[in-house]
């Protein structure tokens, strides 16, 4: 969320929100001494990563599913506060918000109480029949 309280609604803003978490989890990772190294180096390629996903006009409108799914990935990594857990958030987060904020239209995980057309083809173990 804004400072505001509000989704972002710019590619920047969203930038602002997702650079915060990776900033929160690179302070947890931090605390494992023998781990500094690879933490400076997964927050730098983080930021970078993250500021490519966020693209060269930050004032471009960004879609309110989209925001929405960079606030959420924000909130889940404001949540881990396991340094352990925090290196290995640090090296999947950046992808996770570029994956919400330029994934091609039409790709997006399953809405709730959507249905998994393929289901009712497979067994308990998830293979479908003759496979």
């Amino acid at each position: 969320m804004s400072n505001n309280g509000t989704p972002p609604t710019s590619r920047g803003a969203a930038l602002a929100v997702a650079l915060g978490a990776l900033e929160a989890l690179a302070l947890v990772a931090e605390t494992v001494a023998d781990e500094w190294t690879y933490v400076s180096r997964l927050t730098a390629s983080g930021r970078a990563r993250l500021a490519r996903a966020a693209g060269p006009a930050p004032e471009t409108p960004l879609a309110e599913e989209r925001a929405s799914a960079v606030v959420a990935a924000a909130a889940e990594a404001g949540r881990v506060n396991d340094p352990h857990r925090a290196i290995d958030w640090l090296s999947t987060f950046p992808a996770v918000v570029e994956l919400a904020m330029t994934a091609p239209a039409g790709i997006a995980a399953p809405s709730e109480g959507a249905t998994d057309e393929g289901a009712a083809s497979r067994d308990a173990a998830g293979t479908s029949p003759g496979a």
